[in-house]
């Protein structure tokens, strides 16, 4: 039976072994089925033989299956429940049923999804608490992991280079679909520099027996947080690596850098950064601090491999290799973000602020000083105008190229040419008032699709220093004057929740230089440019 019939029929309440009275929910990778149906959970491997695994006959993955049943026990001993036969008899296809067998499946209690970390990061449930003491649990599993010679042999740097070089080799065909051949060429020039400087340190580690038999695959949507447990129950990992122990026997902090690289694309760098320290804390292990921005590069890599990789597998829906696609652009950004140079880290800055703030000013400054391509707005605004051939003077505020839908257009198209350059690996500064909470939330969904920070920079001066700038301008793409400041003011709207994490408020009544000073800051503590301004 071919897989995307085998999904079919799986996906039918008949096939299981309990009454199943509500639709069963079919959830895929590249190299797994699983099927939720009521208190329980189904996975099968997909026959697939690839570079870094080989599920291609039904022994080997019947064997996989117990493998992942005995090693996931480790973290969620009451979850994985052994491994049950999918059989055949008379064309009815069941799991744990009589008749051939033809394939195997993993069978799980299954875990309500609002309780992963993800799912509580989403709905900001998540304190530094509960990071810090996941940080302390994470250090403590990796202590009484297991450690040996063979173990050991997979910390070595040949094992570890091939791993991380391997990313970019098996995901060469989604260049210029997930990754431009920008990001490419520069992530794979910045990785060897990485692997030529820490070779030592980690050949040292390897020969010291560092590696142990990790997890290999935590992101956020394998931890479940249970608080109203009593430890250990509160915690629960799934999901862990079973099928290479390439990628399992690792050293601890790579492990460590795929739940700290998941925080960092969900937008959460304060509680990536809090999770590490507190598990280098517990660990004691100074020296994996030198190791981190390579392996977190590596994880967000192996990410955007998975994400590639579902590309070319027709039985996943079409919605869901859109979904892909757009992860996997984001973890390759994120991979050369985490192991570039502040100044050059791909990131999304908004400068906003009311009309005659200095925003504009500021913009340039910080455009020219910290390698930015900027996108102003009103520019734009123009720019549209003159392509469908509308006057670009004499409007008035609500009025020609400024009613809601101009301006609805205009941010639209800052939009698509801020994707645009993020997707080569660069960084872009978008100047606009940022008026509604609705636009900055569209911007910073671009920020979160591309895996990369974004800072919004708002711009704040006096009355009477605004109004003295806006009847000095001449010139200017701005059409603002003193009326238009005015109106703007009475519908600016707050930063909510969703915006006030990223906002820095700059003071602009002074001199460009105590602006710029204060913008560098801002930008220095979000790891977007060097600590002292002028060494960027």
């Amino acid at each position: 039976m071919d897989l995307a019939s085998l999904i079919s029929a799986l996906s039918d309440p008949a096939a299981y072994p309990f009454p199943v009275t509500a639709a069963v929910e079919v959830r895929q990778t590249h190299i797994s089925v699983v099927f939720l149906a009521g208190e329980y959970a189904y996975k099968i491997k997909k026959p697939v033989k690839l570079s870094f695994l080989d599920f291609s006959d039904l022994e080997k993955r019947r064997e996989i299956c117990h493998q992942e049943v005995e090693l996931n026990r480790r973290l969620a001993p009451d979850v994985y429940l052994g491994v049950v036969p999918v059989s055949c008899n008379n064309g009815r296809v069941s799991f744990e049923g009589s008749g051939e067998t033809i394939e195997w499946a993993v069978k799980m209690r299954r875990l309500p999804e609002a309780a992963t970390l993800e799912q509580r990061l989403l709905r900001d449930e998540i304190s530094l608490s509960t990071i810090e003491s996941l940080g302390r649990r994470l250090a403590g599993f990796h202590a009484s992991a297991i450690r040996n010679d063979h173990i050991a042999r997979y910390g070595q740097f040949q094992t570890v280079a091939h791993n991380i070089r391997e990313n970019c080799v098996v995901s060469a065909g989604s260049v210029g679909v997930t990754f431009s051949a920008a990001v490419r060429d520069r992530l794979t020039t910045l990785t060897e520099e990485a692997l030529a400087q820490l070779k030592p340190v980690i050949e040292s580690r390897a020969a010291r027996g560092v590696p142990c038999d990790t997890h290999g695959d935590l992101h956020l949507d394998h931890v479940y947080l249970f608080p109203e447990q009593s430890p250990p129950g509160d915690l629960v990992i799934v999901d862990c690596i079973e099928f290479n122990e390439r990628f399992r026997y690792t050293d601890p902090v790579a492990d460590l850098a795929f739940l700290v690289m998941d925080l960092n694309f969900h937008g959460r760098r304060d509680l990536g950064w809090a999770l590490a320290e507190a598990y280098f804390e517990a660990s004691g292990d100074e020296e994996g601090k030198k190791l981190l921005p390579l392996y977190l590069s590596y994880r967000a890599a192996v990410r955007g491999k998975v994400d590639s990789l579902q590309l070319t597998e027709p039985e996943i829906p079409a919605a869901a290799r859109a979904q892909a696609a757009s992860r996997g652009r984001g973890h390759w950004l994120l991979a050369l973000h985490e192991i570039e140079a502040p100044g050059r880290r791909p990131c999304l800055v908004l400068v906003g602020g009311l009309p005659g703030t200095g925003k504009s000013t500021l913009a340039r400054e910080l455009a020219a000083q910290a390698n930015f391509r900027l996108i102003r707005s009103d520019v734009v605004r123009k720019e549209l105008a003159k392509a469908t051939g509308d006057s670009v003077v004499g409007s008035q505020f609500g009025s020609g190229i400024y009613t809601p839908d101009w301006t609805d257009r205009t941010y639209a198209e800052c939009r698509r040419r801020a994707e645009e350059v993020l997707f080569q690996g660069e960084r872009v500064l978008v100047d606009a008032t940022f008026v509604d909470e609705r636009r900055r939330i569209e911007f910073l969904e671009v920020a979160q699709k591309w895996g990369i920070p974004v800072v919004f920079l708002v711009c704040q001066s006096e009355p009477a220093t605004i109004k003295g700038r806006l009847d000095a301008r001449r010139g200017d793409a701005s059409d603002a004057d003193w009326n238009i400041y005015l109106e703007v003011a009475r519908r600016w709207e707050p930063p909510g929740r969703r915006t006030r994490r990223t906002v820095r408020t700059i003071s602009t009544d002074l001199s460009v230089e105590s602006s710029m000073q204060q913008a560098w800051t801002a930008l220095a503590e979000a790891g977007l440019v060097a600590r002292h301004w002028g060494l960027n």
